[in-house]
């Protein structure tokens, strides 16, 4: 008899960004449990001129093809996202159908409305189209990217929104440094980092003891230019990429977590200020209202608001009540949500549901 495993597809684990994150954090509980085995297509680091890219994939569609071969394998998990990644699993879930096998298609990307939209031709998104009704279910990040996706999918009953998760924070909130507005993540204009960069600038002239802590890589260079014309070099840390015990350190420091993006998923780095009792000054990109309600766990702005951004930034600095409040409200909706214990059972119901087909 056949071993009952079940497989996912993504980045690799040790990559960085918000996949790897939602891997790490399945990796957690979540895999044991289903007998996940992971399949690896794709890297962010190039050598070879390339070529290790495509050897990998090509690795990963052997890997696969040998579990849907000599394994008794129940699902299929695509985690997807657009561009280059679509082309890849696209291929992944054609070969699963051959195989018969049941199949997840687990959408990321926070472009990948744009994408569809503006970057693919008429028969480009039929293929995309034909992609999604290939899986049995497809999962996506937020109310909003479900509204969407019910549009281009056949049987819109088999779409589901089941939100990332991350581990619950208890850190020690005892040395915050009131005034540090924390970023995490790609450093890039898609995240919002120039508006966050000029907002801040505002800031500092009412509190010019605030700083402001940008974690992540991306295109460093350019915000660092940006940052010297505006005159508040000495006031703005750029970390690179930080995870780990690293990031909790961060974390621990922060008096305000920022993200102004233009486009999103549903954001990790939200996720986790929450679990870490830091209150939130975001955007209403992807999925941010599902996890923040305006004036009630956090503060949002429409996507490019500077004037609006910085007042909020500054609201929260100054009201230390309305701080902690929020930082409340937003713990408790974590808890509640986007735990583990909240989410896990969520995604056990998609399998138990496919597995029983």
């Amino acid at each position: 008899m056949r071993k009952k495993i079940n497989i996912t597809v993504a980045t690799g684990m040790q990559e960085m960004g918000g996949v790897a994150t939602v891997l790490n954090v399945l990796s957690r509980g979540f895999n044991d449990n289903w007998n996940m085995r992971h399949i690896t297509t794709h890297t962010n680091h190039t050598y070879w001129f390339g070529l290790n890219k495509i050897f990998l994939f090509l690795f990963s569609i052997i890997k696969l093809s040998y579990y849907l071969t000599f394994f008794n394998v129940g699902i299929v998990h695509i985690h997807m996202a657009s561009r280059g990644s679509y082309k890849r699993k696209s291929v992944i879930i054609r070969i699963a159908k051959l195989f018969r096998a049941k199949t997840i298609l687990h959408l990321h990307g926070a472009e990948f409305q744009e994408f569809y939209n503006n970057e693919c031709s008429f028969k480009k998104q039929a293929h995309i189209r034909k992609t999604f009704d290939l899986a049995d279910a497809v999962i996506v990040l937020s109310t909003q990217w479900h509204s969407w996706m019910k549009t281009i999918v056949g049987d819109p009953t088999k779409v589901h929104v089941i939100y990332n998760a991350v581990d619950t924070l208890d850190l020690n909130r005892s040395n915050i440094d009131q005034g540090r507005i924390l970023f995490l993540g790609r450093l890039g204009e898609r995240k919002g980092v120039k508006d966050l960069i000029d907002a801040f600038a505002i800031v500092l002239t009412e509190y010019p003891d605030s700083r402001l802590t940008l974690g992540g890589d991306g295109d460093v260079a350019t915000f660092k230019q940006q940052v010297k014309n505006l005159g508040i070099s000495n006031s703005v840390d750029f970390l690179g990429w930080v995870a780990g015990e690293q990031k909790k350190i961060w974390l621990s420091k922060a008096d305000v977590y920022c993200l102004p993006s233009y486009n999103e998923g549903f954001p990790m780095g939200v996720l986790e200020a929450m679990s870490a009792n830091i209150p939130v000054v975001a955007s209403t990109a992807g999925g941010i209202p599902d996890a923040i309600e305006d004036s009630v766990d956090g503060l949002l702005i429409e996507a490019g608001d500077v004037e609006m951004l910085a007042t909020h930034l500054k609201t929260m600095i100054s009201n230390r009540d309305l701080n902690a409040a929020y930082s409340a409200s937003a713990k408790k909706k974590f808890i509640n949500n986007f735990s583990k214990q909240a989410v896990f059972p969520e995604l056990d119901k998609i399998y138990t549901e496919l597995m029983s087909k």
